[in-house]
């Protein structure tokens, strides 16, 4: 597969709203809490709960985005969004204070969930009928890249200047990361504009593609009822279950104190950010090939092998493969749900379940990110929630069964 004219304008644009919208506001605000915790007089607690709100609203704004998408031309949006998440960010430098910080990340959090995830893959969707994993992955991929690139940077203007220079950096960033989106998305939809989406039958360049148009036909003509309450059910389920997965990570430098080998943690983390990134990129690759459902298993089934070796393996090397292994669990929980959410419900019901999908996930995630901790405290150690891992991780597989069972022939 080729991508190149517009396709690689459009791919280019939804990377860099992705870099942007969660690989700068959620991947590198750990490097704030510490200097914001002690200019401002608060705990790093109430300083890490400025991400909370952020993931909350990001997946708010992404519920609203379905709506904002319905103009013709997608450049007000674009323009808007990123004018209130960059103006909003830098904003916080002018801060004194944590509840002013609190509400400035309300606003940060919408802007980023309106032309955040929602936004990108509904556009890939439409833009792409040949290689949509690959370009799906490619795009929630750069959420890691970004985190990976530009934390360093960030580290030492924050070092340099200060915490405030920090989000004046990111502020310039994130217009700068936005802009190819600006300029060069033609339109949501490839026909807005005159064009057919990649790898569409060429007799159907005046409107949709072929194999698009027919499974928007088989949904749209079954209407609302299409949307099964079970199969919705089961898919939140897997929604949930992966993304309360991808908060054990950060936990990683604690899991391999407990066991005693403190100074494979830090390694161990940051493979695990390795196996994210190109994870994303090989599931989308085999989604392509051999499709969402047993793309999933296999890596549930790697996964799983990831808990077992933390639980019952305890080995440097062996805690080092199992990072690798359970860093394939941020494709389940970004990829995976994208994905799944299409196949089974369809191109036209997309943009009415993926949202609900995605605010789960995000809820999913900054719950169990506490959890783990709490499970800690009252265990004295890792191994309670290494077990609910792997529970989490069997049920996420069994429900895709039970999903794709399910599923409308």
């Amino acid at each position: 597969m080729k991508i190149k004219g517009t396709y690689l304008l459009v791919l280019v644009g939804m990377c860099g709203l992705i870099a942007s919208g969660v690989g700068l506001v959620t991947n590198v605000a750990g490097l704030f809490f510490d200097p914001v915790a002690a200019e401002v007089g608060v705990s790093k607690g109430q300083v890490s709960f400025m991400l909370t709100i952020c993931n909350i609203c990001f997946a708010l704004g992404g519920m609203a985005s379905p709506s904002l998408m319905r103009a013709r031309n997608p450049k007000p949006l674009l323009i808007g969004a990123t004018a209130v998440l960059a103006a909003s960010t830098a904003a916080l430098t002018l801060c004194h204070s944590i509840i002013s910080m609190y509400v400035l990340c309300v606003a940060r959090g919408l802007a980023a969930g309106a032309i955040g995830m929602v936004f990108a893959t509904t556009v890939l969707g439409n833009w792409f009928e040949e290689g949509l994993g690959l370009v799906t992955s490619i795009a929630f991929g750069c959420s890691g890249i970004a985190g990976a690139v530009f934390s360093p940077i960030i580290s030492g203007v924050i070092g340099a200047g200060g915490w405030r220079m920090g989000y004046l950096t990111i502020a310039a960033l994130t217009v700068v990361l936005n802009l190819s989106a600006i300029l060069f998305l033609p339109a949501v939809r490839p026909a807005m504009c005159g064009s057919k989406a990649l790898g569409a039958a060429e007799e159907e360049r005046s409107g949709t593609n072929t194999k698009a148009a027919a499974r928007t036909t088989t949904v749209e003509s079954r209407g609302p009822s299409a949307i099964s309450g079970v199969l919705f059910a089961l898919v939140l389920a897997f929604a949930i279950l992966c993304s309360g997965l991808t908060a054990l990570p950060q936990h990683f430098p604690g899991i391999a104190q407990s066991f005693g080998l403190g100074a494979t943690g830090a390694t161990m983390l940051s493979l695990c950010m390795i196996a994210n990134t190109g994870g994303k990129v090989l599931f989308g690759v085999l989604v392509d090939k051999i499709g969402a459902r047993l793309s999933i298993l296999g890596y549930s089934v790697a996964i799983l092998v990831g808990v077992v070796l933390m639980l019952f393996v305890h080995g440097p090397i062996s805690m080092l493969v199992a990072a690798v292994l359970f860093g394939l669990s941020y494709a389940l929980g970004t990829v995976g749900i994208s994905m799944t959410s299409r196949d089974v419900f369809g191109d036209a019901n997309y943009t009415r379940v993926y949202p609900t999908f995605s605010l789960g996930g995000n809820f999913a995630n900054a719950i169990f990110s506490s959890a783990i901790g709490f499970m800690y405290d009252f265990s004295g150690g890792y191994v309670l929630p290494l077990w609910v891992m792997l529970l989490m991780t069997v049920a996420a597989g069994a429900t895709i069964v039970a999903a794709y069972a399910k599923k409308p022939a």
